[in-house]
């Protein structure tokens, strides 16, 4: 009891020091296409702590619109974006997320894990996530998937009330027009012989 007040504690005080936090835990934006660089096919994967915006491209990052700022740069892996562990341990307590690796160096990841039912759900899994329930490695301590499933775990639904009253919305950039996610497939339709 006293522990998960203290846990309580600890994530809130980290919102309140680090606001920027609850806006890249909101993004869901992270890789897709920039918007302003749809031709040479940008993927956003750098976040201005400063700004607050949502995420944006290396080209975007390269105007030195951010000069002096704290940007945090985001990984890709098993279709999930991750940070780098060394750099999210400066702003707030990873303790109980699970650690993954990605070209030797650890990270962590942003939000929670999403796949299909079957994966999630195994009866034979022993060690999950206590959030999502997603399989985790039986030899980790860890007791949270990602960021977010800690703070669903600590704050529950004042994560989601977090979320919507936070300062900015994923459409804020100076856009008129309503972003268009796309979808990128690893595999094309298949061209069979039509049946006859």
């Amino acid at each position: 009891m006293l522990e998960s007040m203290q846990q309580t504690v600890d994530v809130l005080s980290c919102i309140r020091s680090y606001p920027w936090i609850i806006e890249m835990v909101k993004s869901k934006l992270f890789h897709e296409i920039c918007d302003q660089h749809e031709t040479q096919q940008k993927r956003r994967c750098y976040f201005c702590c400063d700004c607050m915006i949502p995420p944006f491209c290396t080209t975007c990052y390269k105007k030195n619109d951010h000069k002096g700022h704290t940007l945090i740069q985001t990984y890709r892996s098993s279709y999930q974006t991750g940070v780098k562990k060394e750099t999210m341990s400066k702003y707030m307590d990873l303790s109980g997320i699970h650690i993954y690796s990605i070209n030797g160096f650890p990270i962590i990841y942003i939000n929670q894990r999403r796949g299909n039912d079957n994966h999630r759900f195994r009866n034979n899994v022993m060690h999950k996530c206590q959030v999502c329930e997603w399989e985790l490695d039986a030899a980790s301590s860890a007791l949270f998937c990602s960021m977010e499933c800690k703070f669903r775990s600590v704050l529950g639904s004042q994560l989601d009330e977090l979320m919507e009253n936070s300062e900015i919305t994923e459409n804020s950039e100076e856009t008129d027009e309503p972003v268009k996610k796309k979808r990128h497939r690893r595999k094309g339709s298949p061209h069979r012989a039509p049946f006859f």
